[in-house]
């Protein structure tokens, strides 16, 4: 099983590669294998981006994605954050 660290380091390497830039609009935690990325965006479509970067890791035991949607303007939305439940046959590396 990858380390905390060396496990946010590849998530962090992932999504340089979708997303083509070192910062991204969400938090990576990661605590004992447990993922959880925290964050808004403006679209629909970085989402999607960020999650599939994310789900594309081997190694994480649960993720948990909170990302919602940024109001007009740039504020951070009030609404509660999309949970997804981990893929229930995800096998840990």
């Amino acid at each position: 099983m990858k380390s905390d660290a060396d496990l946010k380091a590849a998530l962090e390497t992932s999504l340089s590669a979708m997303l083509g830039s070192h910062q991204w609009p969400v938090e990576l935690v990661v605590d004992r294998g447990m993922v959880t990325v925290n964050g808004q965006v403006d679209t629909h479509d970085t989402r999607f981006q960020i999650e599939r970067a994310v789900r594309r890791v081997n190694g994480w035991r649960s993720l948990q994605i909170n990302i919602g949607p940024m109001e007009a303007g740039g504020r951070k939305s009030d609404r509660p954050h999309d949970a997804v439940p981990a893929h229930p046959s995800r096998s840990v590396a």
